[in-house]
Protein backbone atom coordinates (compact mmCIF):
# COMPACT_ATOMS: atom_id res chain seq x y z
CA UNK A 1 0.00 0.00 0.00
CA UNK A 2 1.30 3.65 -0.61
CA UNK A 3 0.24 6.88 1.30
CA UNK A 4 0.25 10.36 -0.45
CA UNK A 5 3.75 10.45 -1.14
CA UNK A 6 3.68 7.04 -2.65
CA UNK A 7 5.91 5.84 -0.14
CA UNK A 8 5.19 2.33 0.63
CA UNK A 9 3.51 1.50 3.92
CA UNK A 10 4.53 -1.70 5.47
CA UNK A 11 2.38 -3.07 8.63
CA UNK A 12 4.02 -4.71 10.91
CA UNK A 13 2.52 -7.40 13.15
CA UNK A 14 3.15 -7.87 17.12
CA UNK A 15 2.25 -11.22 18.13
CA UNK A 16 2.38 -12.13 22.18
CA UNK A 17 5.04 -14.70 22.77
CA UNK A 18 4.44 -16.51 26.38
CA UNK A 19 7.69 -18.88 27.33
CA UNK A 20 5.83 -22.03 25.38
CA UNK A 21 5.72 -20.67 22.47
CA UNK A 22 8.54 -20.02 19.64
CA UNK A 23 9.54 -17.41 18.93
CA UNK A 24 10.18 -14.55 15.56
CA UNK A 25 14.12 -15.24 16.27
CA UNK A 26 15.30 -17.62 13.53
CA UNK A 27 17.30 -19.44 15.92
CA UNK A 28 14.59 -19.61 18.43
CA UNK A 29 17.25 -18.17 21.03
CA UNK A 30 16.07 -19.24 24.71
CA UNK A 31 17.34 -16.49 27.54
CA UNK A 32 16.96 -17.12 31.27
CA UNK A 33 17.39 -13.87 33.27
CA UNK A 34 17.81 -13.85 37.33
CA UNK A 35 17.50 -10.52 38.99
CA UNK A 36 16.16 -9.89 42.90
CA UNK A 37 14.05 -6.70 41.21
CA UNK A 38 10.79 -7.86 39.77
CA UNK A 39 10.58 -4.78 37.73
CA UNK A 40 13.23 -5.41 36.05
CA UNK A 41 12.21 -8.83 35.44
CA UNK A 42 8.86 -8.02 34.24
CA UNK A 43 10.20 -5.10 32.39
CA UNK A 44 12.79 -7.62 30.24
CA UNK A 45 10.23 -10.51 29.94
CA UNK A 46 7.81 -7.36 27.59
CA UNK A 47 10.66 -6.11 25.81
CA UNK A 48 12.50 -9.17 24.80
CA UNK A 49 9.82 -11.86 24.31
CA UNK A 50 8.98 -10.61 20.61
CA UNK A 51 12.31 -11.72 19.99
CA UNK A 52 13.80 -14.59 21.93
CA UNK A 53 11.89 -16.52 24.36
CA UNK A 54 12.39 -15.45 27.69
CA UNK A 55 12.17 -17.52 30.89
CA UNK A 56 12.64 -14.46 33.88
CA UNK A 57 13.02 -16.11 37.74
CA UNK A 58 14.27 -14.64 41.34
CA UNK A 59 15.87 -17.56 42.22
CA UNK A 60 18.94 -19.24 41.57
CA UNK A 61 17.65 -22.42 42.39
CA UNK A 62 14.80 -21.74 39.77
CA UNK A 63 16.86 -20.52 36.79
CA UNK A 64 19.03 -23.73 37.52
CA UNK A 65 15.96 -25.92 37.30
CA UNK A 66 15.11 -23.95 33.76
CA UNK A 67 18.60 -24.70 32.61
CA UNK A 68 18.61 -28.52 33.52
CA UNK A 69 14.96 -28.80 31.89
CA UNK A 70 14.86 -26.43 28.42
CA UNK A 71 18.05 -26.00 26.25
CA UNK A 72 19.29 -22.07 26.94
CA UNK A 73 21.33 -20.48 24.85
CA UNK A 74 22.35 -17.66 27.05
CA UNK A 75 22.25 -16.83 30.61
CA UNK A 76 21.60 -13.34 32.06
CA UNK A 77 22.25 -12.48 35.93
CA UNK A 78 22.50 -9.82 38.23
CA UNK A 79 25.46 -9.41 40.07
CA UNK A 80 24.17 -8.09 43.43
CA UNK A 81 21.01 -10.20 45.03
CA UNK A 82 20.80 -11.35 48.98
CA UNK A 83 21.50 -14.67 48.62
CA UNK A 84 23.97 -14.99 45.78
CA UNK A 85 25.70 -12.80 43.38
CA UNK A 86 25.79 -13.67 39.68
CA UNK A 87 29.43 -14.90 39.45
CA UNK A 88 28.83 -17.37 42.54
CA UNK A 89 25.75 -18.56 40.06
CA UNK A 90 27.80 -18.22 36.92
CA UNK A 91 30.82 -20.34 39.08
CA UNK A 92 27.96 -23.21 40.26
CA UNK A 93 26.69 -23.85 36.77
CA UNK A 94 29.46 -23.08 34.42
CA UNK A 95 30.96 -26.90 34.71
CA UNK A 96 27.37 -28.79 34.38
CA UNK A 97 25.88 -26.51 31.89
CA UNK A 98 29.16 -24.95 29.75
CA UNK A 99 27.14 -24.17 26.58
CA UNK A 100 24.57 -21.15 27.35
CA UNK A 101 26.45 -17.51 26.80
CA UNK A 102 26.71 -16.26 30.34
CA UNK A 103 26.17 -12.16 30.97
CA UNK A 104 26.41 -10.43 33.79
CA UNK A 105 24.46 -6.92 34.78
CA UNK A 106 25.58 -4.97 37.68
CA UNK A 107 24.08 -1.21 38.61
CA UNK A 108 27.92 -1.00 40.35
CA UNK A 109 31.43 -0.67 38.57
CA UNK A 110 33.50 -3.37 40.43
CA UNK A 111 36.96 -4.26 39.00
CA UNK A 112 37.21 -7.30 40.98
CA UNK A 113 33.94 -8.67 40.26
CA UNK A 114 34.28 -7.99 36.38
CA UNK A 115 38.08 -10.38 37.04
CA UNK A 116 35.91 -12.59 38.96
CA UNK A 117 33.55 -12.90 36.36
CA UNK A 118 35.45 -13.43 33.17
CA UNK A 119 37.68 -15.71 35.31
CA UNK A 120 35.45 -17.82 37.42
CA UNK A 121 32.04 -17.59 36.04
CA UNK A 122 33.16 -17.37 32.30
CA UNK A 123 31.19 -14.49 30.96
CA UNK A 124 30.89 -12.99 27.59
CA UNK A 125 29.76 -9.69 28.40
CA UNK A 126 29.41 -7.43 31.76
CA UNK A 127 26.77 -4.93 31.54
CA UNK A 128 26.24 -1.92 33.19
CA UNK A 129 22.67 -0.78 34.56
CA UNK A 130 20.46 0.58 33.26
CA UNK A 131 20.98 -1.00 29.68
CA UNK A 132 19.80 0.08 26.01
CA UNK A 133 16.98 -1.23 24.60
CA UNK A 134 18.58 -1.58 21.73
CA UNK A 135 22.61 -2.84 22.96
CA UNK A 136 20.91 -5.43 24.65
CA UNK A 137 18.80 -7.00 22.41
CA UNK A 138 22.05 -6.85 19.22
CA UNK A 139 24.31 -8.36 22.79
CA UNK A 140 21.55 -10.99 22.90
CA UNK A 141 21.63 -11.41 18.62
CA UNK A 142 25.07 -12.05 18.76
CA UNK A 143 25.26 -14.13 22.06
CA UNK A 144 23.15 -16.01 19.94
CA UNK A 145 24.84 -16.43 16.90
CA UNK A 146 28.23 -17.23 19.12
CA UNK A 147 25.66 -20.17 20.60
CA UNK A 148 24.95 -21.58 17.63
CA UNK A 149 28.43 -21.38 15.59
CA UNK A 150 29.76 -23.48 18.81
CA UNK A 151 26.96 -26.06 18.72
CA UNK A 152 27.21 -26.62 15.18
CA UNK A 153 30.92 -26.42 15.16
CA UNK A 154 30.91 -29.29 17.81
CA UNK A 155 28.49 -30.95 15.88
CA UNK A 156 30.68 -30.78 12.93
CA UNK A 157 33.45 -31.99 15.03
CA UNK A 158 31.55 -35.19 16.39
CA UNK A 159 30.48 -35.95 12.70
CA UNK A 160 33.95 -35.93 11.78
CA UNK A 161 35.24 -38.59 14.35
CA UNK A 162 32.15 -40.23 13.80
CA UNK A 163 33.33 -40.69 9.98
CA UNK A 164 36.83 -41.12 10.42
CA UNK A 165 36.06 -43.94 13.39
CA UNK A 166 33.50 -45.46 10.76
CA UNK A 167 36.18 -45.29 8.00
CA UNK A 168 39.22 -46.53 10.45
CA UNK A 169 37.63 -49.04 13.02
CA UNK A 170 40.54 -49.75 15.00
CA UNK A 171 41.16 -46.29 16.09
CA UNK A 172 39.16 -45.49 19.82
CA UNK A 173 38.04 -41.86 20.02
Amino acid sequence: MLDENNIEIVQIQVQDYSENESTSNSYDTSVVYLDDDHVMLENFKTIYSPYFKVYVTDSADKAREIIKNKEINIIISDQRMPKITGVQFFTSIVKEFPDPIRILLTAFTEIEVVINAINQGQIYQYVRKPYIFQDMKKMLEDASEIYHIRKSKSGEQIDKRKMHYSLSPNIEI
